[in-house]
């Protein structure tokens, strides 16, 4: 609309208009993008999940073919920092898993090669390699499975037998569960050391998303942690 002199009634925004909108685009956006990150999360966990599921199902088709379970690896190359209980390479070179490489997309660690895709975790009551010599691994395992809320056991295998370490105590004892597999979660791999001092991957208190570093966990008798 134009006045009688020429002069026209329409203006554009002021400054201080400007810096509210501005202010205000950013408030939404704070407001929105914790939310897109937890559902963009919880899409990563559902594909975890389903992942774990497939490499229990080649653990268990793996045990019953060769009676017995695949063997535990721990700092196979020498570096403890990443590559401690990968999932069993076994498990891929006798096509129990029809993949090439069975990446946690959670773990980033970069190996001394520059790969940073690194394999789910195994862990069991069995025989394994450590800095490629064999030994035996234990696990530790809640006395309350599957509540997992209770201190834990520590089981280990020893002449055909296998014992839970209870406190000063040593006593022949079948533990609940012989295996686990997991991802590392959200917040990233803890390292060898700290995996140890926590006791994962059984106690509840050490789930995600109780905790947020918890892991992701699928226990040999299909339980999940939640």
């Amino acid at each position: 609309m134009k006045l009688r002199d020429g002069c026209s009634t329409e203006r554009g925004f002021t400054l201080i208009e400007l810096l509210v909108v501005i202010a205000i685009v950013v408030v939404l956006a704070a407001l929105l993008f914790p939310v897109l990150g937890q559902s963009k999360t919880r899409a990563v966990v559902t594909r975890v999940q389903s992942d774990l599921r497939q490499a229990a199902i080649a653990i268990e088709m793996y045990q019953e073919d060769w009676r017995g379970l695949p063997p535990v690896r721990s700092c196979c190359s020498g570096s403890e920092r990443w590559d401690y209980y990968e999932l069993p390479h076994e498990l891929v070179t006798l096509h129990y898993l029809g993949i090439q490489r069975f990446s946690d997309p959670f773990n980033q660690t970069a190996g001394d090669d520059g790969q940073t895709a690194r394999p789910y975790k195994y862990l069991a009551v069995n025989w394994g390699y450590s800095a490629n010599h064999k030994t035996h691994f234990t696990m530790w395992i809640p006395r309350d499975y599957p509540a997992c809320n209770q201190s834990s056991l520590l089981y280990y295998e020893f002449a055909g037998r296998i014992y839970a370490l209870d406190g000063g105590e040593t006593r022949p004892q079948d533990p609940p569960i012989r295996w686990a597999v997991w991802s590392v979660g959200p917040s990233g791999d803890p390292g060898l050391e700290e995996t140890g001092n926590r006791q994962l991957p059984a106690p509840r208190k050490e789930w995600y998303p109780l905790s947020r570093k918890g892991v992701i966990v699928r226990f040999a008798d299909g339980r999940m942690s939640r």
